[in-house]
């Protein structure tokens, strides 16, 4: 289990490496999950999860889940033939795909758990990385959580590599980025290849910097 006993202040020992796909987002809103005044929802439809070392940024675990949509996201097709599309074209999963292949969202919030409380326990607040995880992938995995009556601990420190990369190379989107610290193009998104990329991103980048200074 993590501990930050005879470290320096703020330490910590993991890092959880996150990305999700989802049905879509919510814009202009306080949280990309929902839209209160409309009653517009989103979820996410496959995790791409890694923890790793703090100290090295190398991974120790990963692991990927596929969703099914539930039951707010099928009355929103239901309602709307369009809803949900355009986020299908980005990463590939349809709505039949996922029917056919994913698993529930309880039994992802079961498996997804299991790993967490291996490395952090029940106490211990987890610090996250990724292409803008702070205002993104976290609200989507806390919304996950909290729906099935669950309430993770996080840290207030969390690693965005959309901030490292404008800073650094100047590039707006994780393809950019991506593609400047040496990964190949992209074609569909997926999010364990994207929480890898983000993860190995940052390790390339604090690399250079630290040969630089040296």
């Amino acid at each position: 289990m993590a501990t930050v006993k005879d470290k320096p202040r703020g330490s910590f020992d993991f890092l959880l490496a996150m990305d999700c796909e989802t049905t879509g987002l919510c814009l202009n809103q306080d949280s990309p999950v929902e839209n209160p005044k409309t009653g517009e929802r989103h979820q996410a439809v496959s995790w791409g999860l890694i923890v790793a070392d703090a100290a090295t940024l190398k991974p120790i675990e990963k692991m990927y889940v596929e969703l099914k949509w539930n039951e707010k996201s099928k009355k929103q097709r239901e309602a709307n033939a369009k809803w949900g599309t355009h986020a299908e074209k980005i990463h590939g999963l349809t709505y039949e795909y996922l029917e056919k292949n994913g698993i529930t969202e309880e039994e992802a919030v079961a498996e997804i758990g299991s790993m967490v409380l291996k490395y952090w326990g029940p106490t211990v607040s987890i610090r996250t990385l990724g292409h803008n995880v702070h205002t993104f992938d976290l609200m989507f995995f806390r919304d996950l959580f909290r729906r099935q009556g669950i309430e993770l601990t996080f840290g207030s420190r969390h690693y965005d590599t959309n901030s490292i990369a404008f800073a650094t190379f100047g590039t707006f989107n994780s393809d950019d980025f991506f593609e400047q610290v040496g990964f190949e193009k992209r074609a569909e998104h997926n999010a364990l290849t994207d929480a890898e990329q983000a993860l190995e991103a940052t390790r390339r980048v604090r690399k250079i910097f630290q040969g630089a200074i040296s």
